[in-house]
């Protein structure tokens, strides 16, 4: 009887721990899909190798990449260095790498081999010390291979784009790309910051002196972008304007605003965005804004 009683107690232990373990491979699953999931990629980047603008999309309703989010003028490899076409994915990050010519790029992502987005070269690792000449190719063929970006731009990947994320190099001469091609300026020779990027944001750029200033024309100050459903391109003037660097408000025609991230102005909701205003020197400020559409 007691040897009965026995078996029926350690089957009972033994089903309990079954039960946990059960339980427990449960939990382990989800959190493994639940830190999968936070660590998937959220964007990916197509380099149009032709029209050498770079393309950066994030996911629909349905997760596909289907929705344009950022453009960037780039530079691609030269006659004889052409960038690979293909698919490949981001693996290696560096906030400076050492390239095969001697120079250093800012802010670089390793997506196939010794391909990367970076910067413009620089000749030291110092944001003072790049080579001016070298930015203003930005928008035609120059690098060894890689994909060369202003600094703003190389940043943002750099930042935003999680290792994994797909990267599709194709040609199309006829279309950049849904957005358009950027533009940057040109800086001469005579110009005494030419050795900084002017989308560099680092405090000590001296291109800061001259930058400008975005501001909401409304009188709320929670710095909520409000505009109306369907909003034009007007509206969007109307409601964000741009100081200079002296603290003067830009007239119409002396500036361009633009928005930039995951939003539908004909979709009543709330979006975070990142608003570019250019002034009349050409240099750009940027700023992540909530949007409010209705």
């Amino acid at each position: 009887m007691k040897r009965n009683l026995s078996f029926v107690s350690v089957r009972k232990i033994i089903a309990f721990l079954l039960a946990i373990c059960l339980c427990m491979g449960l939990v382990l699953k989800s959190s493994v899909m639940s830190i999968a999931a936070q660590e998937a990629p959220i964007y990916k980047i197509m380099v149009n190798r032709a029209a050498n603008c770079v393309t950066v999309y994030g996911k629909d309703a349905n997760g596909e990449f289907s929705i344009p989010v950022k453009a960037f003028v780039c530079s691609s490899g030269r006659e004889g260095h052409e960038t690979p076409l293909g698919t490949f994915k981001t693996s290696n990050y560096y906030e400076w790498r050492l390239m095969v010519d001697g120079s250093y790029g800012h802010y670089a992502v390793r997506f196939n081999r010794g391909i990367m987005f970076h910067s413009i070269p620089y000749y030291t690792k110092n944001a003072g010390n790049m080579e001016w000449e070298q930015f203003n190719l930005l928008g035609e063929p120059a690098s060894l291979g890689c994909v060369r970006l202003a600094c703003a731009d190389a940043k943002w990947i750099y930042d935003n784009c999680k290792p994994g994320t797909q990267v599709v190099v194709y040609d199309d001469l006829e279309n950049p790309g849904p957005l358009g091609k950027p533009t940057e300026l040109k800086i001469s020779e005579d110009n005494s910051m030419k050795n900084w990027d002017p989308t560099d944001t680092d405090p000590k750029n001296p291109w800061n002196q001259v930058r400008p200033t975005l501001y909401l024309t409304d009188k709320n100050t929670d710095e909520v972008l409000r505009l109306p459903l369907g909003a034009s391109q007007e509206d969007i003037y109307k409601a964000v304007g741009l100081m200079n660097a002296t603290g003067d408000i830009c007239e119409s025609g002396q500036y361009t605003i633009n928005l930039s991230g995951r939003y539908d102005l004909n979709q009543q909701g709330i979006y975070h965005i990142s608003v570019c205003g250019v002034g009349l020197f050409g240099v750009r400020t940027e700023k992540n804004m909530m949007l409010c559409v209705g």
